[in-house]
């Protein structure tokens, strides 16, 4: 398979230099990088920063501009745009913004964080799967992560090398102008929504979590666009795509970043594992048994210790857990 059609990449960076650099460089070893347009977008300073947390985010702009030149001349892709703020928007509002006008202009997107190293293939499998998902309304998004290997276990009999998720992923991902646009951005529906217990529980299917953030971010105690994005694929009646095996690293996970912590165990992946030439699922379905453990993966209870003994000592053995914290379909 051939992409015909490069996607923008727009890569959002804020106060982290060295993890910028890193993100920037392994998308330029990319395949189909040199087709490719890049997007710099670089959040500015809070109101409150001080004159050093000023220089950092100084720093990133300067080294945008710089790698700007230096990939223009090297022809690292096709083109390499950067655009800079001199206030802060913060990671909600600079998405928000960064992707309606980028996708505007092309009709779709591929959006990376700066906390992200890909692999080779990642740009590959981005955009054969928005070609390939793009006539499939059912397909709100395409992500290029997954959870973690160690807790969620692909079946060994699945044939393809994506799957359905109810849950969209944020770390690498891709849309479509005609699907960026249902998003209300101003969550006019949560009163309604949260009159009916049953719309509730649907919306949980894709994690115990979801209406929780959604709740957090209306009452502005979190700043994410994700929650809503995901809401709307919901609203939707919509599905994700994600790979089977990551084609993403976190390395943000160092304490540095605003939205990331320092618990890194859970989301390092083995790059040498994602796959040069995926295999779609050409029928969008849910298969029963990726979306239990998906399900139970972000079930909010705990199993019983004995339980999470047993489950450890199946996926050593046979590499699928016995118990699930909670079953979408019995």
């Amino acid at each position: 398979m051939e992409v015909a059609n490069c996607a923008p990449i727009i890569v959002f960076n804020y106060n982290r230099p060295s993890h910028s650099e890193q993100t920037w460089e392994a998308l330029s070893r990319n395949i189909y990088a040199s087709e490719s347009d890049l997007y710099l977008y670089c959040d500015g300073p809070r109101v409150s920063a001080t004159s050093e947390q000023r220089s950092v985010i100084q720093k990133v702009h300067d080294l945008a501009q710089e790698y700007a030149l230096k990939a223009k001349k090297e022809r690292k892709f096709k083109n390499v745009y950067v655009v800079a703020s001199s206030s802060n928007r913060g990671l909600a509002g600079s998405i928000i913004k960064g992707v309606t006008d980028v996708i505007n202009q092309y009709g779709k997107v591929i959006v990376v964080e700066d906390d992200l190293v890909t692999s080779p293939f990642f740009l590959k499998y981005m955009n054969l799967a928005l070609e390939f998902y793009e006539a499939h309304p059912a397909v709100f998004c395409v992500s290029a992560n997954r959870p973690p290997l160690s807790k969620f276990q692909i079946p060994p009999d699945y044939e393809y090398d994506v799957f359905v998720s109810l849950m969209a992923f944020s770390t690498g991902w891709g849309t479509w102008k005609n699907r960026w646009e249902k998003v209300d951005w101003s969550m006019a529906y949560y009163d309604e929504l949260c009159k009916h217990k049953y719309q509730i529980e649907a919306f949980n299917r894709g994690g115990d979590v979801m209406m929780k953030y959604l709740s957090l971010q209306h009452e502005k105690r979190i700043d994410s666009w994700a929650i809503r994005f995901n809401y709307a694929m919901f609203s939707q009646h919509c599905v994700a795509i994600l790979p089977c095996s990551s084609y993403v690293d976190n390395i943000g996970f160092d304490g540095t970043g605003v939205h990331s912590g320092t618990n890194a165990s859970d989301f390092h992946n083995d790059l040498t594992q994602s796959v040069a030439n995926p295999r779609f699922l050409e029928v969008v379905y849910e298969d029963s048994r990726i979306i239990n453990q998906f399900a139970s993966y972000y079930a909010i209870k705990r199993l019983p210790l004995w339980k999470r003994i047993v489950n450890r000592i199946s996926r050593m053995v046979s590499g699928g857990s016995l118990f699930l914290k909670k079953k979408v379909y019995v």
